[in-house]
């Protein structure tokens, strides 16, 4: 084993911990110089536990994003997303240093004729700046990686997210996690050589990328499965929305039927000058409701504008959920052909969730509605959903994670939306209380 002095053993791990936190933020997307002025000083502080902690250094970083997810989310029971992002960074970072300590003592051991790893102390700045730099060369290398893979990886995180599946590869990540600690830990105490510790890692390493291919497999096919119950769905949906369309045109021609039947009624009554028969006719009609709710319903006809058949079918699921909940969703469509070609899987989960949280606030509001309204202007996208809200709300902390005006362990779809409008540089969210109505637009520009 190769002895350090506290200097280099404090820069090495200052080093390989800022390394995590910042693969870690490359993996989360995450820049800013706020980032690395935090990454920088909890590298520091992590580097001086180290002295204590040794080999499980890494600890801390794991320990406090589960803590900092659970004082964002106000329970236990967390989502884990990012700190799979985090045992992420940490698992391939114990790799890569592994690896990179293996050919550093390899290099230097060749270069200066040593026979004994012991030997290495005496050059120990020398392994320590060689060790940092070939694992910022591999790192770099899986940046560039992951930036050549990015719409893979995101649409692998959003699609385990999606499916529900993040806590499965949390528990999947803590084993491989402990079971990599636990052979640097025996390496250690039973004093292995370098090359049998380097031997395991890289085996170990096979089995994760196994292990992997395999997660993917089951992933899609998870996936296909859903599909499949969700085609079944939306067959029903459709089902139900044709039966909807026929009820509304059945109204229609009732409508129509009823509208002849009251003007002759009306041009009779104009022909003999019956002036207060005529107000009488005309008070009375006033308080028929099925005349006056006989066009209320047709507001799911404007889909038939709307091109895109993604957008069309979480509508008329909203729809159909708005109704069981007794609740009015009103469609406004001003194009007749509107169509939406870029990032559709985002504008989805976006408007999904700003239905959501809107048809179920509606549920507790006297007037049970909803809005939503689709409007495109030269190469601009405008999604705006409305809903009443009870006064007084507050406006500035809707996006905030944890928080929710329904109640305790909510709040967590508008910060989603949030940091998926973040993620994308053509979208924009404007956020308006006008009297007592909550209306969010998510503003996309750039479509032709």
């Amino acid at each position: 084993m190769v002895e350090f002095g506290i200097g280099e053993y404090l820069v090495e791990n200052f080093a390989l911990i800022f390394i995590v936190l910042s693969t870690n933020t490359y993996l989360r997307h995450d820049f800013g110089l706020k980032v690395v002025a935090l990454n920088f000083g909890i590298s520091i502080f992590c580097a001086i536990l180290s002295m204590i902690l040794e080999d499980t250094a890494h600890l801390p970083l794991v320990l406090g994003a589960i803590i900092i997810e659970i004082v964002r989310q106000r329970k236990l029971k967390i989502n884990p997303k990012y700190v799979n992002m985090m045992l992420i960074s940490v698992i391939i970072q114990i790799i890569l240093i592994s690896i990179s300590g293996y050919i550093s003592t390899t290099i230097l051991m060749w270069a200066n004729h040593f026979h004994s790893i012991k030997a290495l102390s005496h050059v120990g700045g020398i392994l320590v700046f060689q060790d940092i730099t070939i694992d910022l060369f591999f790192t770099i290398l899986l940046f560039i990686w992951f930036y050549r893979h990015r719409v893979w990886w995101r649409h692998s995180m959003n699609q385990i997210e999606d499916l529900g599946l993040s806590t499965r590869i949390f528990w999947m990540l803590v084993m491989i996690y402990g079971s990599i600690q636990t052979i640097l830990i025996i390496s250690d105490i039973q004093d292995i050589t370098a090359t049998i510790q380097a031997a395991s890692i890289v085996i170990f390493m096979l089995i994760i990328i196994l292990m992997s291919w395999q997660m993917q497999f089951f992933i899609k096919t998870y996936a296909a499965q859903q599909n499949i119950k969700d085609e079944g769905i939306r067959n029903q949906q459709l089902h139900d929305y044709l039966a909807s369309i026929e009820q509304q045109y059945t109204e229609l021609r009732q409508f129509k039927h009823d509208y002849q039947n009251i003007m002759l009624s009306m041009t009779e009554l104009v022909k003999h000058d019956d002036q207060t028969e005529l107000q009488e006719y005309l008070n009375e009609l006033k308080n028929k409701k099925h005349l006056n709710e006989s066009l209320s319903k047709v507001s799911i006809s404007e889909l038939d504008h709307l091109k895109n058949e993604t957008l069309r079918g979480l509508i008329i699921q909203k729809f159909f959920e708005a109704r069981k909940q007794k609740v009015e969703l009103d469609l406004e469509i001003e194009q007749d052909d509107l169509l939406i070609e870029k990032q559709l899987v985002d504008i989805v989960r976006i408007m999904g969730v700003l239905l959501d949280n809107a048809i179920e606030k509606a549920e507790e509001m006297p007037d049970h509605k909803v809005s939503c309204a689709l409007i495109k202007t030269d190469d601009t996208v405008e999604i705006s959903v409305e809903n009443s809200v009870t006064l007084p709300f507050n406006l500035q902390k809707i996006f905030e994670r944890g928080y929710s005006s329904k109640g305790s362990n909510r709040g967590l779809g508008l910060a989603n939306v949030k940091e998926l409008v973040n993620q994308n540089t053509n979208f924009y969210l404007d956020t308006q209380l006008i009297q007592q109505k909550l209306r969010i637009t998510l503003i996309i520009t750039g479509e032709k």
